[in-house]
């Protein structure tokens, strides 16, 4: 998660206070983006058209590992890709794409900036200063196993391991944005986690018992983490439409703002590479 938009309200307060007063050109040309829409001002000409994903793509990477054992039974290949899969297989991909869908759409229109939905990405009109687009050509749900190991080592040298498998899933999004051609790309990644410690230990028998517990991920974690990308690429959405709104009143951006959906405002400022640089990834030209 990006940790950096978890700010105490406490914080946020002082930030925007301080901001107000500085009142920096950047900044009073973000704030009246916000306001003009949060008042319906007949300036308020601006529109967001969105094409939101129709599938999801499923992708367990783990699988390749399969081929790599030809000893195994036609069975038990089966049984070793059902519990690679054992996410993908459970995920209902309409719940999946709404769970996604309706957060993005629900934080941006926390602007107000009216929305149009389009459902073919080639209807989507030109962008312009008045016209923002955004398409969302794929979202991915990923699934792996990562390999991992405890151990310790005794005073005398010995020298123990326990090797055990933790599962990750990472919700992935695609993005076009109009007047950009390149290829944008954001991602969500929840992993299990594993805590142990030595219940009993034969350093005679050289062996260890451990007593371990593994936080599993169930698929109600796997829903969640498609919502809770769709709040983390509408606000980032947001936060580029201003950056835009700037460039377009200003010529150019000298600072990014981090955008508050809960208050439709802006809640701390840092130079603009550096927002950037933690906003969507840039895949291609």
């Amino acid at each position: 998660m990006n940790t950096r938009r978890y700010i105490s309200l406490i914080a946020v307060t002082l930030i925007t206070g301080l901001l107000a007063v500085s009142c920096t050109t950047d900044y009073s040309c973000a704030k009246s983006f916000l306001n003009k829409h949060r008042r319906g001002s007949a300036s308020a000409t601006e529109k967001i058209y969105v094409c939101l994903p129709k599938e999801v793509v499923h992708t367990n990477t783990s699988l390749n590992e399969v081929t790599n054992f030809p000893y195994l039974t036609e069975r038990q290949q089966d049984s070793v890709i059902a519990s690679l899969t054992a996410l993908l297989d459970k995920i209902d991909d309409s719940v999946f794409l709404s769970q996604f869908s309706s957060a993005l759409l629900y934080t941006i229109s926390r602007t107000n900036v009216p929305i149009v939905l389009v459902d073919d990405e080639t209807r989507l009109p030109k962008a312009s200063e008045q016209v923002y687009t955004l398409n969302i050509p794929q979202l991915e749900a990923e699934e792996f196993l990562q390999k991992r190991r405890s151990d310790f080592s005794t005073r005398n040298g010995v020298y123990y391991a326990y090797d055990y498998d933790l599962r990750h899933f990472s919700a992935n999004a695609w993005f076009e944005f109009g007047g950009d051609s390149s290829m944008y790309f954001k991602n969500l990644e929840i992993a299990e986690t594993f805590k142990g410690s030595v219940k009993k230990l034969s350093q005679q028998e050289k062996k260890a018992t451990i007593d371990g517990h593994f936080n599993r991920i169930g698929l109600n974690n796997v829903y969640q983490t498609a919502r809770d990308l769709g709040t983390l690429c509408g606000t980032l959405y947001v936060e580029r439409v201003l950056t835009q709104y700037i460039r377009s009143r200003r010529g150019s951006n000298s600072e990014y703002f981090y955008y508050l959906p809960k208050t439709n405002d802006i809640g701390q400022e840092v130079p603009y590479k550096e927002g950037m640089a933690e906003g969507f990834d840039k895949l291609s030209q």
